[in-house]
Parts: C-alpha cells; sequence; structure tokens
C-alpha cells in the first residue's frame, strides 16, 4: 500500500510537471507577458491592434521585439545591444495607407505613443555583405566567426527588413570565445577593417564576441579628418526585451526533474504490479480457505447431530433390550435385527462424521495461514498509522509556522500602520481643509502591483547599467549646476527689478489711465450726441488690448486704441467703423462728428480739412457743414482765459453747396 501510494504521488508530480513544462515551451507568449508588463502604454496599443486588424491593407507586425526569436541568450544580448529600445517597440507597416492609418488611429486619437516603420510589400531587398564569401570562410575557421546578426534569429521578411535599414544588422559580425582570442592576439579588427576592393584607407567594422560569461562589442569607426579606426568596446549586458520567456536554468531543471521522476516511476510500478499479483492470489487464496471453513462448520454440525441421534439410538435400544427380556423371541429377533440395521447405519454416519472432521481439521490449518496473513496486514495497518501521526505532528509544525507567520504579518502591518501615520504627518495627502494635495497624484502614477514594481526596477537597473563612468561628464555637470545657479539668481533679481518697475508704472498708468477713460468717455457722449442729430448712431470706446481679464498684457500698449461703432440704418446694430462695412461717404461722416466731439476737448490755434466733404449726398453735407460752423464759432466760455477759445477753422473744398444758411454767420469767411 506504501508502494502505491508513493507510485500515485509521483505519477501526479510528474502530470503537473509536464504541464509546467509545456507552458514554459511557450517561448513567445512568456516573452509578450513580460514586454507588455514592463511596458503597458505598448500593451494598450497592441491591444488595439489586434482587435482591429481587419481595417488594414496588409498585415501588420510587431512591436518587432515580440516577434523576433533568439537562436540563443547571446544572439539575444547582442541583438538588443545593437538596435535601439525605441526600434524594439515600433510596428511594422507594409503599404503608407497602413501607416497613415496607424498613426492617425493610435497616436492622434487615443493618444498612445507609437512608431512606425514602413516597408514597401513586407519583401526582403537584395544586400550586399560587409565581407567576401572567401574573408568570411577566413573568419570562420581562424577566427571562430559564426556569421552575421541577421543570421542568428527569426523573423517576418518584413521585421528582418525593417532591422537591416534602420541599425544595418547584416554588416555586424557574431563571434565566439576564440574570436575574442583573435581580438586578443591576432589583431582581428585591423584585418577586419582591410578593404577588399583595393580602395586605400580603411573600413568600418563592428563584431561581437564572449569570453567565459561576459560578452562584448567591438566598434571600428574611421575617422573622416585623419583617415585612422578609433576603436570603442563596450560590455554586453543581458538582454531583457529579447531574453527568453523562460529561464534556461529553470526550464532544464524542470527537464531533469521529470527525468528524475520518471526513472523512479519505472522502479516503483514493478513493485507495485509485483505487489498487486500478490495480493489478488491471496486474497483468491483467501476466498477458497473461507468457503472450506464454511465447509467445515457445515459438517460439524452434521456431525453433532448424527452424535445425537446416536445417543437417542443407544438411549432406544437400551429400552428395547429392557423390553425385549419381556417379550418373546421372535419379536426379540426381530427388533435385534432393526437394531444391528440401524447401529450399522449409525457406524457408517459415524466413519462420515469423522472423514469431516479430518477435512475440517485441514480447513482449520489453513484457516490459521490466513490468519497469519491478516496478522501481516496488521503489521502494514500498524506502520499507516505510524505514518499517519507523523503526518500530524508535521501538520502541528505548520500550524504553529502559520500563527508564526499571522504574528509576524500583524506585527508588519501595525509598523506599516505606524510608517503610514509618519507619512501622513510628513508628507500629507489633504491640506487643512481637506482639499487633496498634488502628492496623490504623483503617488497614484507609481506603479500598484509587484510585477509593474519590479518591472521598473529592471527599467532603472537597465538604465544605471547603461551609464559609462566619464569624468568630463560630472565636471560639465557642475559648470552647467553653477551657470544654472548664477542664472537662477540672476533671474532672481531682475524678477525684483521687474516687479519695481511695474509697480512703478501701475503708479504711473493708473492715474493716466483713468484721465484718458475720462476723456474717452465725454468724446463718446459727444459723438453719440452729434450724430444722433444726424439720425445715426455712434459710439466710441477704448481698446486696453486685455484678454479675458489678463492683467499681464497691460504693458502692451501697442494694442491700447480707440473704437469707433456708427449705425446709419434703424434696424442694423453697431459696428466698427471700417472700409469693408461702411461706404466712403458714411466713413466721413462719423470722421467729422469724432473730428468735432475731440475738439471741444482740446485747445488749438487753428484746425484745416481738405475736401472733407467729398462723397456726402446734399443732406449729409448741409448738416455736417452746420455741425462745423456751431462748434467753430462758439464764444470763449472765459472771457480771461485765452486757451477758452475754439480757435480757427480752415476749410478747403473746390466748391461747397449754394444757399448754405450758416454761411451767414459773422465769423465765416469764405476765400
Amino acid at each position: 500500500g506504501r508502494v502505491a501510494q508513493q507510485l500515485k504521488e509521483r505519477e501526479q508530480e510528474e502530470q503537473a510537471s509536464r504541464a509546467k513544462l509545456t507552458k514554459m515551451n511557450d517561448d513567445r507568449a512568456r516573452r509578450k507577458e513580460r514586454i507588455f508588463r514592463q511596458h503597458p502604454k505598448l500593451y494598450e496599443t497592441y491591444s488595439w491592434l489586434d482587435q482591429n486588424r481587419k481595417m488594414f491593407r496588409r498585415p501588420v507586425w510587431g512591436p518587432i521585439a515580440c516577434e523576433i526569436t533568439t537562436k540563443s541568450v547571446n544572439t539575444a544580448a547582442y541583438l538588443e545591444q545593437h538596435v535601439p529600445n525605441s526600434f524594439l517597440k515600433a510596428y511594422v507597416v507594409e503599404c503608407k495607407e497602413d501607416y497613415n492609418l496607424l498613426y492617425r488611429e493610435v497616436r492622434e486619437k487615443r493618444r498612445l505613443p507609437i512608431n512606425v516603420v514602413l516597408v514597401e510589400n513586407g519583401k526582403l531587398s537584395n544586400i550586399s555583405r560587409m565581407y567576401s564569401d572567401r574573408k568570411l570562410r577566413v573568419l570562420k575557421q581562424d577566427h571562430g566567426v559564426m556569421g552575421y546578426l541577421d543570421e542568428s534569429f527569426s523573423a517576418p521578411d518584413a521585421i528582418v527588413e525593417a532591422l537591416r535599414n534602420t541599425a544595418s544588422i547584416h554588416c555586424v559580425l557574431v563571434g565566439s570565445e576564440k574570436t575574442q582570442e583573435s581580438i586578443d592576439r591576432h589583431k582581428l579588427i585591423d584585418y577586419l577593417s582591410e578593404r577588399e576592393d583595393g580602395k586605400p584607407g580603411l573600413m568600418n567594422s563592428c563584431i561581437f564576441s564572449c569570453h567565459l560569461d561576459r560578452s562584448y562589442k567591438y566598434t571600428s569607426q574611421v575617422s573622416r579628418y585623419s583617415g585612422k579606426a578609433n576603436m570603442r568596446v563596450d560590455d554586453i549586458t543581458p538582454a531583457k526585451m529579447l531574453a527568453p520567456g523562460v529561464d534556461p536554468e529553470q526550464k532544464a531543471n524542470l527537464e531533469s526533474a521529470i527525468q528524475e521522476l520518471q526513472e523512479e516511476i519505472g522502479i516503483l510500478r514493478p513493485q507495485v504490479d509485483e505487489a498487486k499479483c500478490q495480493y489478488d492470489d491471496a486474497l483468491s487464496k483467501g476466498q477458497a480457505v473461507t468457503q472450506r471453513l464454511k465447509d467445515a462448520r457445515a459438517a460439524k454440525n452434521d456431525l453433532n447431530i448424527f452424535k445425537n441421534r446416536l445417543i437417542v439410538a443407544k438411549r432406544k435400544l437400551a429400552e428395547l433390550e429392557e423390553s425385549a427380556s419381556k417379550d418373546n423371541v421372535a419379536e426379540k429377533e426381530s427388533i435385534l435385527r432393526k437394531l444391528k440395521s440401524q447401529v450399522k447405519n449409525n457406524i457408517d454416519q459415524l466413519e462420515i462424521a469423522a472423514s469431516s472432521h479430518n477435512d475440517m481439521m485441514k480447513i482449520t490449518y489453513t484457516s490459521a495461514g490466513v490468519k497469519m496473513t491478516e496478522d501481516g496486514l496488521s503489521e502494514r495497518k500498524r506502520r499507516v498509522t505510524e505514518n499517519l501521526a507523523d503526518k500530524r505532528a508535521e501538520h502541528s509544525a505548520l500550524e504553529e509556522r502559520m500563527a508564526q507567520v499571522t504574528r509576524q504579518f500583524n506585527e508588519a502591518k501595525r509598523q506599516m500602520r505606524d510608517l503610514k501615520t509618519k507619512a501622513d504627518s510628513v508628507a500629507p495627502m489633504k491640506d487643512a481643509d481637506g482639499n487633496e494635495l498634488p502628492l496623490k497624484a504623483q503617488l497614484e502614477e507609481l506603479p500598484e502591483t509587484l510585477d509593474e514594481v519590479e518591472a521598473t526596477i529592471e527599467e532603472a537597473v537597465a538604465k544605471i547599467n547603461s551609464i559609462q563612468h566619464n569624468p568630463s561628464v560630472l565636471r560639465l555637470y557642475e559648470e552647467r549646476k553653477r551657470e544654472i545657479e548664477e542664472t537662477r539668481r540672476e533671474m532672481e533679481g531682475l524678477s525684483e527689478a521687474q516687479n519695481a518697475k511695474r509697480t512703478h508704472m501701475d503708479s504711473l498708468r493708473i492715474p493716466w489711465e483713468n484721465s484718458l477713460i475720462n476723456v474717452v468717455n465725454k468724446v463718446n457722449v459727444l459723438f453719440g450726441q452729434y450724430m444722433a442729430e444726424l439720425g445715426n448712431a455712434g459710439e466710441v470706446t477704448l481698446e486696453n488690448g486685455v484678454v479675458d481679464g489678463d492683467s499681464e498684457q497691460w504693458a502692451n500698449f501697442k494694442d491700447w486704441g480707440v473704437q469707433i461703432k456708427v449705425r446709419f440704418r434703424e434696424k442694423s446694430s453697431l459696428q466698427v467703423l471700417t472700409a469693408q462695412v461702411q461706404s466712403g461717404g458714411e466713413r466721413s461722416v462719423s470722421t467729422i462728428m469724432y473730428l468735432m466731439a475731440l475738439q471741444e476737448l482740446m485747445v488749438s490755434p487753428f484746425r484745416c480739412v481738405d475736401e472733407i466733404n467729398q462723397g456726402l449726398d446734399e443732406r449729409n453735407e448741409r448738416l455736417v457743414f452746420k455741425r462745423i460752423v456751431t462748434n467753430s464759432t462758439k464764444p470763449p466760455t472765459d472771457q480771461l482765459d485765452k486757451r477758452s477759445h475754439c480757435g480757427q477753422y480752415f476749410l478747403i473744398t473746390p466748391k461747397l453747396l449754394p444757399n448754405l444758411t450758416d454761411m451767414e454767420n459773422e465769423n465765416v469767411t469764405i476765400l
């Protein structure tokens, strides 16, 4: 029973391990899950695209990182180091219409970041390799070069073409540990930089190599000016986006565990089969023994019955003998014969009973063997009971461990409450009025789940690992920091000076503005009065250039001005005086009335207008002339103040209307 239980447990473990291995083997799905977990926006873009693929004319590939299957962990790291990270998150389309549609729907409408690459028709183009077939054979045989980078992975043609066009992966070599040895000892980089076309100078080269558990990228760039090759060596960090979806070591461990379980099952199964056969044989024998025991018990019962019959017969025989002594001889002989016959029958029955008794004893011996088998089963039961007690002890230990973990959890919970109280005191989420502070929005932007936190940590570690030590960068940083600090102090000084100037300007502007508003209001009253006398309407307002109460525009005086609005028809509304709306005569009338309104507010020795009456009809010309004469012939308001006169007014015109009644004024002279 214990061996069978072990076999059952091992078979269950093997099934669970195989299911887990099957899930691990779907490497592309696991890698896609990890990439989308690290880049949620990319997942939103992919989800929309996956649901709307029917909108596009040709296939849309991407993200590029999800379409690539590398041949090894090293080539995944090489490809991820050589190709920009943003390009690995890009999508590839095969026609311009799909390019415009994808960018418009995702970027413009949904405001999601996206990079789109166009590869016409999604086909591979003919390429020219960096090295000839002869040189490549030498590199493979003598220096351990395995091939080009575009041969180290599999992907759709559109993806490969996009990577060739953007990252020139068809010009990059992939090497091995032997390649690293050639670089160190045999000047492989110089050999790669040699031109094969016979032209002078060197050519650029790029190659990956590895040594033990580290990998390197060697980039040789030829200077345009000196013609010399500049060497750059980069350490290759493990791949993040292109790494296999499952750790290879973890997968190998699982396969090894499955192999061990299969071997153990192979050992246990024959034992279980043998024990099962023995059990079936013992069960069959036990059933036969049980049947024999039943038969022996039945025979024993029959023997007891016959014994009782024999006793009864003996008692009757005694009675008959006693009776025979009293009866005649014939009857005695008859009875004697009957008795002999009966005795003979009883003897036969006794012999049969003795034989049955012997059989019963044999069956009893067999039953004793079965009993011994039952004792063996009892011993097994005892061992099972002991195992059960052990399991109960383990269960008790687990319960104690659970209680300990619960106490630790409660203690951590208490510490968390204390830390939260401390955090609320140091950086509260709400102010005294209960309004939410910006800190809450900032905290909500942080990752919520453990997977997102781990992905953010991985990105941060990758950025840290990509940082190279460069003393000049630190020096430039310190210089820029000092410059920024000096600029900040200058800005603070300028801000103070600006505020002082603004205060001084406001002290000058406010009285001037109030005075200007007062003048404009007076002009507005006179202008409206003069236009009403002509049967029209007019309004003069001050425009200060302020939009929606923005006080910062007060200083922009170029936007200030006087706006004249007029109405020459009863059913129309006031409109700004412009050449596009009013006729020439209407503009002339409005201008003269505005000048007359201004004339009332300012003193001038004389005023002169030239042909102001051109374009006016007879009615308006007579009314305008009347207003000019009226305003220009007013008596002084103060006889002692020389500035209170209205001044002289010169009207230059080629002709005047006849019969102008206002010409009769004694202060009007016609030349």
